[in-house]
């Protein structure tokens, strides 16, 4: 895997962080992660937890352009509010209280953040076929999709490949692999290579990042929408996390695979870090998440005959 942020937080080239607002983006990140929190409290159908997994989806949300599309799982809600979803619209649609009325799943054609089917990976196509409208209508603009690398067995994914791939499409795929604490990659065992390497075989170009180093992961998005607004063709980005529990500290998993805890370690290494910091970004989202919900959910009662 290509690396920017070594383990203890220390940027092994300095230059790759230049123009990178990081303590924004730990707050982002933070965010995402409290987000994660609240909604594991919820028992949403068809929710599963994202902790770990919060560079990807907060960095695709924070490269893509206005003009740009995002489409994502069911793990990547937190980048609906980073696209500039209000949150109690946000909190709303989480609860199946306004646009489709099915819980646990957001959309805005607005923001451009497509929706997402309850048939597993139908997103992918989905994509493909608005990068396809976004070609037609002229470079400067790239459609992204977000999901499991268990979608990488499924003929959705192969399809989506083909289309991009033979049409030339604006689209990148950002494919979120597991790498649990010990041993190899989930998918290893089933089709042996990464899928960043697989996808090569198919004329696609692709890169594979740490998923706990927010350097090289902004690096490899940033690069991949780039290349495809520029009528560059479509591309994969794997980006390689560690799920968490979310709330509680794994003593299977090492502290170093938390994106959260390596990125707060290169801040405290240059003292942008401070306990006091922490209890406020965690105060100031935890009271909007608050309110969100708290007006979400009276609105659902009023609402329920």
């Amino acid at each position: 895997m290509e690396q920017s942020l070594d383990a203890e937080g220390l940027l092994l080239d300095p230059r790759a962080a230049q123009g990178l607002d990081l303590r924004a983006l730990y707050k982002r990140m933070v965010a995402a992660r409290l987000l994660d929190l609240r909604l594991a409290r919820l028992g949403l159908p068809m929710w599963v937890p994202s902790a770990g997994e919060e560079a990807a989806t907060v960095l695709s949300a924070t490269l893509a352009g206005p003009e740009d599309w995002l489409y994502p799982s069911v793990r990547d809600l937190a980048l609906a509010p980073i696209r500039g979803m209000d949150l109690d619209e946000f909190a709303q649609q989480v609860l199946g209280a306004a646009y489709n009325g099915r819980p646990g799943a957001v959309a805005a054609a607005d923001l451009g953040i497509g929706h997402a089917p309850e048939a597993l990976g139908l997103h992918l196509p989905l994509a493909a076929g608005q990068a396809h409208a976004q070609k037609l209508a002229g470079p400067g603009r790239m459609t992204a999709a977000l999901f499991g690398e268990g979608l990488t067995t499924t003929a959705m994914f192969h399809e989506t490949v083909a289309l991009a791939v033979a049409c030339d499409l604006p689209l990148v795929l950002v494919c979120k692999s597991q790498l649990w604490p010990e041993g190899a990659p989930a998918e290893a065992g089933l089709l042996g290579d990464s899928v960043a390497e697989r996808v090569k075989a198919c004329g696609l170009w692709s890169r594979r990042v740490d998923g706990a180093d927010v350097v090289g992961v902004y690096a490899a998005i940033d690069q991949a929408f780039r290349r495809a607004r520029d009528g560059r063709g479509p591309g994969l980005v794997e980006v390689v996390a560690t799920r968490l529990q979310a709330g509680e500290k794994s003593a299977d998993v090492p502290a170093h695979r938390d994106p959260l805890e390596r990125l707060r370690r290169h801040l405290d290494r240059e003292k942008q870090w401070t306990p006091t910091f922490q209890d406020v970004i965690e105060a100031e989202v935890r009271g909007q998440l608050d309110r969100a919900f708290t007006h979400a959910q009276r609105h659902v009662a009023e609402e329920t005959p």
